[in-house]
């Protein structure tokens, strides 16, 4: 049986859990037979809201929250908007942060890293020392391009002397290490990550933080969220979570880990001048960001795909375009390395065949890269570090 195609970018987009695709051709064949506005006050949307309202339980006693911290939006970009762009203060958040964060406003301060894309806890310890009125910090807890995980839970310790509110983008994170939803004032999730339909988010907001509406009119999601609600969303989003938390699944991921050590280990000790970006840091089981001296990242993203392989240049929120990595940027790696790094991204499901036939399609193309280019690429890597 071939292995082929073989999909390694699962950290910009997870597929539909088998349990999601279940319950969805039940889901659609009732929503087709029947109008179920959950605003509506007859049964069909009294039975609607149950449906919203028991997937809104079910979210939170996955992540040990109350129900009524949970609310639904379009996804995590939506939810991350939400929050930054709607408070009344002073904003810190990291150089490696996702897009819809670095580009949720105007005036925000950047907290930098070290060179292995872990932030730096005393920056954020002067800049909180600063402040003169309630301020917001923002750190993601595991980077998508890298994996680094961050020191969230001595970022909240800081955040709580200070007197600051706490923010973390936990769409990387949750369902794969262990998160702790009750040291943020706020979080998002997203439910496409986790095997869910796309389309889907939600913010886990204490009742303390005050957050402002992006969109009015319906008094939907407390008032914080105007709009119908997405019940089939919802629904995958509260099946796909709750089957990422389970013990079952968790046992999966710590699986994956083995693969990405031999995976690792087989390429660099092939290819000596490889780099793992944030490779000395915690980070997480199923995500290597690694460079390929001597050829470009979008060059190897496209000898990939011709060989049946998807893997990524780095984050796919860039409608679809491959740009230079902030991320790495931000690590210090020069450009003539960073444009050479490629992002592998595993799944629960990814056996160890698949990794050896990746492995193997890497050595390929490595090997047929100019002789000459390898060699520049080398000296490239001992100025990197």
């Amino acid at each position: 049986m071939s292995l082929l195609p073989l999909y390694l970018d699962y950290n910009a987009m997870a597929p539909l859990t088998e349990r999601v695709r279940e319950q969805m051709v039940s889901l659609y064949s009732l929503l087709g037979n029947q109008a179920c506005n959950p605003s509506s006050t007859h049964s069909f949307g009294r039975n609607a809201r149950r449906m919203i309202e028991s997937a809104r339980n079910e979210i939170a006693n996955a992540l040990g929250v109350e129900s009524k911290t949970i609310i639904f939006t379009s996804g995590a970009t939506e939810a991350n908007a939400m929050i930054l762009a709607g408070f009344d203060g002073a904003v810190l958040t990291s150089s490696i942060e996702h897009s819809s964060i670095l580009d949720a406003r105007s005036d925000i301060t950047f907290a930098p890293v070290d060179a292995h894309g872990v932030v730096l806890l005393d920056f954020i310890e002067r800049w909180l020392l600063a402040q003169k009125s309630k301020a917001l910090v923002s750190i993601m807890a595991v980077n998508n391009e890298t994996g680094v995980i961050q020191p969230i839970k001595e970022i909240a310790a800081l955040c709580q002397q200070k007197g600051a509110y706490f923010h973390s983008d936990i769409v990387q994170a949750v369902g794969r290490v262990p998160v702790d939803c009750t040291v943020f004032d706020c979080a998002t999730i997203s439910g496409h990550k986790l095997g869910a339909l796309p389309g889907i988010g939600c913010l886990v907001m204490k009742e303390t933080f005050p957050l402002r509406a992006m969109i009015r009119g319906g008094g939907q999601e407390r008032s914080f969220r105007a709009g119908t609600e997405n019940i089939t969303g919802i629904i995958s989003l509260a099946t796909a979570l709750t089957e990422a938390m389970s013990e079952r699944r968790q046992k999966d991921w710590r699986n994956v880990c083995a693969h990405q050590r031999w995976m690792e280990n087989e390429i660099t000790t092939f290819c000596k001048d490889a780099l793992i970006m944030g490779g000395d840091a915690p980070r997480l089981m199923n995500t290597t960001c690694i460079t390929m001296p001597g050829l470009k990242a979008e060059t190897q993203v496209m000898r990939f795909d011709l060989e049946g392989i998807a893997v990524s240049a780095g984050s796919a929120c860039s409608s679809g375009k491959i740009k230079k990595s902030r991320v790495l940027l931000a690590m210090g790696i020069p450009d003539r390395v960073a444009e050479t790094a490629l992002r592998i991204s595993l799944s629960p499901h990814t056996s160890r065949k698949e990794v050896e036939l990746f492995v193997s399609v890497w050595k390929t193309i490595y090997e047929s890269i100019d002789r000459k280019d390898k060699i520049t690429s080398a000296t490239d890597r001992v100025d990197a570090v």
